[in-house]
């Protein structure tokens, strides 16, 4: 999210509720955009469908969306962090033509990885019809270029063609998905509607990021030459992208091949006591998430900018670790005052499960399965800011393995806890909690030993 801190510390350093509340806004955005796009695009369509489409089409749209979402997560968040890596690379050395090339060369892998991991995934593992399996492709392309799009849309200063590029997007998915359904279309056709919406918010911020950062573009054939000479910045940073990917969708799997499943039209299965939950879970850390974010790009990046000026400015030692210690502290201290109120928010929440089944539409066996997922999402919410810190700071293997731990205890103990159907959401509780903690450890410990990071770890003189 390189770049977003100029304008979050802007707006937020403004004395006054609305500047505050845009800086948050903004923050959402950015952190949380395609979720939230595409959960309300999802739950609008949903609604509006149900008197143009017979209801089982209807549950194969929600399922197929569902599906593209997490391919598209899984295949882009390695992706993303490569691009990224390599973004902070070439703004650092100020070469800013080279940033449209990193870009395009991310959107042409992203793409060919997209189709690739569809057709293994609707064709040759669920074995949808051949139309079906197509609009469920053009879904997975639209959501992964939307994945990469905000990786690099966080360096843009233009927050309100942003903003207007998601609401337009939404609006336009629900207008063409509805359209299709009445024209009697089915899931294949309110797939491309939806779809299409998305492309249209792709289409606004793909213009954004190729007219903020012009270059030259060279043949196809050459920059397909280029392609394939590039080896990966982080051999580390990829794989722990794919266990982030992996892990957060890893629990739903597992849930998917249990007896817990429901399989419908197509052979798609799913698992309402647990999926809608859990997503509802997800959403709830959202507004905290948003602040963090705007804390982590704004007082974290000046701190340690201060302290890397230091450094770099052949500082004392004494000077260095006074400036060490500070951000220390302030970081420990925001990650887990923030991790208290969402603690307590996902508790109020929790303690209303039984209303908040009722308004959204929930069965009452799901009620206990939302109270685990919502203090799950509370833990989940630690895990993600520490890990958000020790990627600032650059610990490729910590965060690797943090990563790596999180993704085998979601699997592991979601499988352990599906004996008995009441612990249906222990599992994902369970592994939040424990990575959640040593998530928050391994961030203290990191920000401890930041100047042995600085000097040996991430100095290549000395690493190799």
């Amino acid at each position: 999210m390189a770049g977003i801190g100029f304008a979050l510390r802007k707006l937020s350093n403004r004395d006054n509720l609305a500047s505050r509340s845009l800086a948050g806004g903004h923050a959402i955005l950015i952190s949380s955009g395609p979720w939230i796009v595409i959960m309300a695009g999802l739950a609008l369509l949903h609604a509006l469908g149900q008197p143009l489409i017979a209801p089982e089409e209807l549950k194969v749209f929600s399922i197929l969306v569902i599906y593209s979402f997490a391919l598209s997560l899984v295949i882009t968040a390695p992706t993303s962090l490569e691009a990224t890596l390599r973004v902070s690379r070439v703004m650092f050395q100020r070469h800013f033509e080279e940033v449209q090339g990193v870009y395009l060369g991310a959107l042409f892998v992203t793409t060919i990885l997209s189709v690739l991991g569809s057709i293994v995934v609707f064709l040759l593992i669920v074995r949808l019809p051949v139309g079906l399996a197509l609009a469920a492709t053009v879904c997975v392309i639209q959501v992964s270029h939307l994945w990469l799009a905000m990786a690099f849309v966080a360096a843009i200063k233009q927050y309100a063609a942003v903003t207007l590029a998601f609401a337009l997007g939404l609006s336009c998915s629900i207008v063409f998905g509805t359209s299709m359904a009445s024209l009697g279309h089915g899931p294949g056709g309110m797939l491309l509607g939806f779809s299409f919406g998305l492309c249209i918010a792709f289409g606004i911020l793909n213009y954004l990021i190729l007219s903020t950062f012009p270059g030259r573009l060279l043949p196809f054939w050459q920059s397909l030459g280029r392609l394939k000479m590039l080896r990966p910045v982080s051999n580390t940073f990829l794989l722990a992208g794919l266990a982030s990917g992996l892990a957060v969708w890893v629990d739903k799997l597992v849930v998917w091949n249990s007896s817990e499943a429901v399989t419908i039209t197509h052979g798609l299965l799913h698992a309402p006591r647990y999926d809608s939950p859990v997503f509802m879970a997800y959403l709830s850390i959202v507004p905290v998430m948003s602040i963090l974010v705007v804390w982590l790009e704004t007082t974290f990046f000046e701190n340690y900018r201060h302290y890397r000026d230091i450094v770099h400015s052949g500082g004392t030692l004494r000077q260095i670790d006074e400036q060490r210690k500070g951000l220390a502290q302030d970081a420990v201290d925001t990650v887990f005052l923030a991790f208290l109120v969402q603690l307590t928010i996902s508790a109020a929440l929790a303690v209303a499960a039984p209303l908040l089944a009722n308004v959204l539409g929930l069965a009452y066996d799901a009620i206990s399965v939302l109270r685990l997922a919502l203090i799950g999402a509370a833990f989940h919410f630690l895990f993600q800011a520490s890990c958000g810190v020790i990627l600032f700071v650059q610990y490729g293997k910590v965060y690797f393995w943090l990563q790596a731990l999180f993704l085998a205890l979601n699997a592991g103990m979601t499988a352990a806890m599906l004996v008995n159907p009441d612990y249906l959401g222990m599992g994902y509780l369970l592994a939040s909690m424990v990575s959640g903690t040593l998530a928050y450890a391994a961030m203290r410990n990191t920000l401890g030993t930041l100047n042995r990071l600085t000097f040996v770890v991430n100095n290549p003189s000395v690493s190799g």
